[in-house]
């Protein structure tokens, strides 16, 4: 199921023409490691074009849940663009990095020379609702292990190299806590069971996908 939601050759038809039809008209942000980035309003989209961010909210307390990890030509702010409704996430940078901030006069214009763009767009807001949705089930259906399980081989379908077992992106126990809704030390101690098993390997602070069919097998969605 996950190969065919995240289809990593849709993901990069649609990042690569955000890249290079919209990204050149906007206004150019820079931002270093840690730094949170607000959308300041709903009348623009952002594409990041270096570096990486996760979209996250926090609770009255405190608490950190990340919904989503953003990476080069990625887009956000389309669902407050369209609904003109301020979300309550944030971004923050896990990396330094820079963005490009399109406002509505020009996005509007070329979607009425391309109504087609509109395409590109349902995709992204699609394919966020999907990964939403797919983590509420897992939350529901499985324990931490198969949680963490779940993570993981959904890690490895929206890998967009050609060998999708090595996973480009640095995650900290922390960050895959945050997202899952365990605590560090459960996730550390399964990461470690995981690898003892053979199941992963980690290098050079990377995730090594070693036997994906034992980790599809041990969660309780249909994956």
């Amino acid at each position: 199921m996950y190969e065919h939601i995240f289809d990593q050759e849709v993901q990069k038809k649609m990042d690569d023409f955000f890249l290079k039809n919209l990204a050149s008209h906007g206004k150019l942000i820079n931002f270093k490691k840690g730094e949170i980035i607000k959308q300041e309003d709903f009348e623009s989209i952002y594409i990041l074009l270096e570096g990486e961010l996760n979209q996250i909210m926090h609770s009255k307390e405190g608490d950190e849940i990340i919904f989503f990890r953003v990476v080069k030509g990625n887009i956000f702010g389309e669902m407050a663009f369209f609904d003109q409704t301020n979300t309550f996430a944030v971004n923050k940078a896990v990396t330094k990095g820079s963005i490009s901030v399109v406002n509505r006069r020009f996005v509007e214009s070329k979607l009425r020379e391309d109504p087609q763009i509109y395409h590109y767009f349902l995709i992204s807001i699609i394919r966020k609702y999907r990964a939403v949705m797919s983590e509420l089930a897992s939350f529901q259906f499985n324990d931490s292990t198969g949680r963490l399980a779940d993570f993981l081989v959904r890690l490895y379908y929206t890998e967009d190299s050609e060998d999708k077992s090595r996973i480009s992106i640095i995650l900290t126990h922390e960050e895959i806590a945050n997202r899952l809704g365990l605590n560090r030390i459960t996730v550390t101690n399964t990461m470690n069971q995981f690898r003892d098993r053979g199941l992963i390997d980690i290098e050079n602070r990377k995730i090594i996908i070693k036997d994906i069919d034992t980790l599809r097998k041990m969660t309780n969605i249909l994956v």
